[in-house]
């Protein structure tokens, strides 16, 4: 028998409001869910369900209303200002739909930048480790390009270095695949599901139910709320995966 794992994001009754004016918007409706290492969990659902919103509130970007967010044996909601920061420095990895490289930064100093900013490494160090992380990612010899000469796949693969570049228990990818073509979405999609392993996990925010099928664990929102999970032993190799 399999033993049971420990959850590496644990949600109880967590709600997250919001006050518009005269109304109050409830983003966020009573979630409790687990999440587990070395398992791609993806989080589907509509625009407007509450998808980015989850993901800002296990990231320590946005706090919950109520309920308890446990993240790599942290509570989320308990910590301070400086104790989120620290948390979103050490913890996790994000990526984002539309890259949010700095421009005027070649690709490796995109990835030495945040390296220089949360490590306390010798520069020759923050170097070397940028040319390894870029070099993982497939972009060895593209290293001193900048963004613009770069094609969206490549930027996504430096943002996915540079979240890596913390070495995170947690990487959080919103819609990474949403200004990519099919190939390249199928490549970035491959990566991220070769990162969920030695005890890491990975959170896809999506709308594109064809991207469930590579996920070991799935989660269905609606209007706020978990409408169903799945769990997947199998998941689909990413070659087959067609949407």
């Amino acid at each position: 028998m399999t033993p049971e794992k420990t959850p590496l994001i644990r949600i109880r009754d967590m709600s997250k409001s919001y006050q518009m004016g005269e109304v109050v918007v409830h983003a966020l409706n009573g979630i409790t869910l687990n999440v587990d290492p070395d398992e791609v969990t993806v989080i589907l659902g509509p625009s407007g369900c509450g998808k980015t919103t989850l993901l800002n509130q296990i990231g320590g970007i946005d706090s919950p209303t109520s309920g308890s967010i446990r993240v790599n044996g942290n509570e989320i909601q308990d910590l301070s200002q400086r104790g989120l920061t620290r948390y979103r420095q050490e913890s996790i990895g994000f990526v984002f739909q539309f890259f949010n490289l700095i421009p005027n930064l070649t690709a490796r100093e995109n990835v030495e930048f945040v390296l220089e900013y949360v490590m306390d490494l010798p520069s020759r160090e923050v170097h070397r480790r940028a040319e390894e992380l870029l070099g993982k990612v497939g972009l060895k010899g593209r290293e001193d390009h900048y963004p613009f000469q770069l094609s969206g796949g490549e930027q996504q693969r430096v943002s996915i270095a540079r979240a890596l570049s913390k070495d995170p228990k947690i990487l959080l990818a919103d819609e990474p695949t949403g200004e990519l073509d099919y190939i390249t979405g199928k490549m970035i999609l491959g990566l991220l599901a070769s990162i969920a392993s030695d005890g890491r996990g990975v959170l896809i925010v999506t709308h594109n139910k064809e991207i469930a099928k590579i996920a070991h664990h799935v989660v269905y929102l609606r209007d706020g709320r978990v409408l169903r999970e799945e769990k997947n032993r199998n998941p689909m190799d990413i070659k087959d995966l067609e949407w």
